[in-house]
């Protein structure tokens, strides 16, 4: 009957533990991967806005390089058509200076002339008896003289007059093209000024668009170091879905061999407990006048060899693959946790010998007990030990106190079954029947 029943049992945990084992694939792969999915999803959205930002201020920047060019060209161009205005306006000065010259040696010549003309005016109003030409006619020695004297008279203030005149006309000459010289560096200053009033302008434009083209510089550097940043996050998390996505199929893995070795495990101690009440059956006749040894405290019996390690179970955490309390003991759990109160009395599932009594930092204050069907027995997190290395101990005897020691969020048990020291665990729930 008691083979029915652990049967039983064991195909319902078994069917438990798949399901269980499909939801933790589920949660783990909806945990993990579907974050980083919408993660890297976000950053490729990022990265693509920037891109965008990038190509705007490209943009911009190409038309402020294109405006700046342009500034540069017309003030170019007003620099070389200014110093053109200038030659100019040094050659017109310098022809201004030339005829200021001229004109100052023609007016001395005019003067010096006029000086003498006077002269010869006054002179011929003084000897006027002697000077007319009849008086030049009577003191000629002869008629030829008087001819002579007549005409040299009459050329010398013939000449006297046309020097008179021709300088009066270059004069004016001068005059004229000195005050035509003169307006024409009027002019040229004026344009000059107007030139100074436009490069001052293109200047000042030209400072406007070097400005912006620095800000423009100063933000493509920023939205390209931006993109940058999106890029290396779009790196990180790619290599965090791929590490896990290797980290998922690694507990599938450790998954399926400890849901292998869990099943192996029951059928063994199966098989072990069929023999036994098999050979307890052929030997009843025998045997029912002897005593029967009891366990020092009562404790619910299993089927499977093992009893519980406490009068009541609670489970507060499973064995397998959850979420790590503490951030110090992994995300895999060897064993099951059971709640209950300080100092609750822990009892040594089944007959066998302390080999370790002592403390770790995960595990606090321990028990473990060797087996004689090759299992081991872990009690952690211990207030107190009872039982010492070397006891030989009895299903139901108490080896020590409930507690929280070491790595614990809280009081409780941790109660573990293995196949080797600190290895090969296996999930306690069957051995246990829950």
């Amino acid at each position: 009957m008691s083979n029915i029943i652990l049967g039983m049992r064991v195909a319902i945990y078994m069917l438990n533990k798949k399901s269980f084992a499909i939801s933790l694939v589920t949660i783990a792969t909806l945990t993990i991967s579907s974050p980083i999915s919408v993660s890297a999803t976000n950053i490729d959205d990022k990265i693509n806005q920037q891109e965008q930002k990038i190509n705007d201020l490209n943009n911009q920047k190409a038309a402020a390089d294109k405006t700046l060019a342009g500034l540069e060209s017309q003030i170019a161009t007003l620099k070389e058509e200014t110093q053109q205005l200038l030659d100019e306006k040094v050659a017109l000065e310098q022809e201004v200076a030339q005829l200021n010259k001229e004109i100052a040696d023609l007016e001395e010549a005019i003067q010096k002339r006029s000086e003498k003309i006077d002269e010869q005016a006054r002179e011929t109003q003084v000897n006027q008896d002697k000077q007319n030409i009849v008086s030049v006619l009577l003191e000629a020695d002869s008629v030829s003289d008087a001819i002579n004297r007549t005409l040299a008279y009459g050329t010398l203030v013939s000449a006297n007059n046309s020097i008179m005149e021709d300088q009066k006309r270059d004069k004016d000459d001068l005059a004229q093209k000195k005050q035509t010289l003169e307006e024409k560096v009027a002019a040229i200053t004026k344009k000059q000024e107007a030139f100074k009033v436009k490069q001052t302008e293109l200047e000042a434009s030209k400072a406007e668009q070097v400005k912006l083209a620095n800000d423009i510089l100063n933000n493509l550097a920023n939205e390209k170091d931006k993109k940058a940043e999106y890029v290396a996050q779009k790196a990180e998390a790619e290599r965090i879905a791929a590490e896990a996505a290797r980290k998922q199929k690694e507990l599938e893995k450790q998954q399926k061999e400890a849901e292998q070795a869990t099943q192996a495990a029951v059928q063994k101690v199966t098989g072990e407990e069929n023999v036994s009440q098999s050979n307890n059956v052929s030997s009843s006749g025998t045997a029912n006048s002897g005593a029967q040894t009891k366990p020092q405290t009562p404790a619910p019996q299993t089927g499977s060899g093992f009893q519980s390690p406490l009068s009541s179970l609670v489970v507060t955490s499973g064995f397998g693959y959850r979420a790590d309390p503490t951030g110090n003991a992994g995300n895999f759990h060897s064993g099951i946790d059971f709640g209950g109160s300080m100092n609750t009395p822990v009892m040594a599932a089944r007959a066998g010998t302390v080999i370790a009594a002592g403390f770790e930092p995960g595990g606090g204050n321990h028990i473990i007990i060797q087996h004689d069907n090759g299992y081991y027995t872990y009690y952690l997190h211990l207030n107190q030990h009872v039982a010492s290395v070397g006891a030989s101990v009895q299903a139901g005897d108490v080896v020590g106190l409930m507690g929280t020691t070491g790595d614990s969020t809280g009081v409780h048990l941790h109660f573990g079954i293995s196949t080797g020291f600190w290895s090969g665990y296996l999930n306690p729930g069957p051995f246990l029947g829950i």
